[in-house]
């Protein structure tokens, strides 16, 4: 394995760890950790369009919301349960990240969201960063397994 895949894998496994410790009950939500997964500036691109933005203070209140409104429609876990990286050069990668979004719904029905991402990294500072990301419709997935 090359020495960036080895950050870029680092990154996740950690990532991971933290997007799942903050659908607990009580949540162990790791926001400098979770922010410091980032670029100083990102970009995201899903079915609702591409918005960019700052790794600020902005940043900083909107993550906690984002897993608040996981655990509100039934949210238990979010786990990664595959990992494919592709290196660009040697600073720049994209990882495939195939998330598992376990739940228990409204009606007490507990069931799984599967779906991936993909990331692209940089280490252009040293330690591996997600500077931008391609996600599926998110909303889509939440209304047909009745959470939301």
């Amino acid at each position: 394995m090359s020495p960036l895949e080895t950050k870029v894998r680092a990154l996740f496994d950690a990532y991971g760890q933290r997007a799942d410790n903050a659908l607990q009950n009580p949540p162990r939500e790791d926001l400098d950790g979770i922010v410091r997964s980032f670029a100083a500036y990102f970009v995201g691109s899903s079915p609702k369009g591409v918005m960019g933005g700052a790794n600020d203070a902005k940043f900083r209140e909107v993550v906690p919301t984002g897993y608040a409104r996981y655990r509100e429609v039934g949210g238990k876990h979010m786990t990664i349960k595959g990992l494919k990286v592709t290196e660009l050069d040697g600073l720049h990668a994209i990882a495939d990240v195939d998330w598992d979004f376990a739940y228990t719904n409204k009606a007490g029905k507990s069931g799984h969201v599967t779906f991936t991402n993909f990331y692209f990294v940089t280490t252009a500072d040293g330690s591996a960063k997600i500077f931008a990301y391609v996600t599926p419709d998110e909303d889509r997935a939440m209304q047909e397994h009745g959470l939301v």
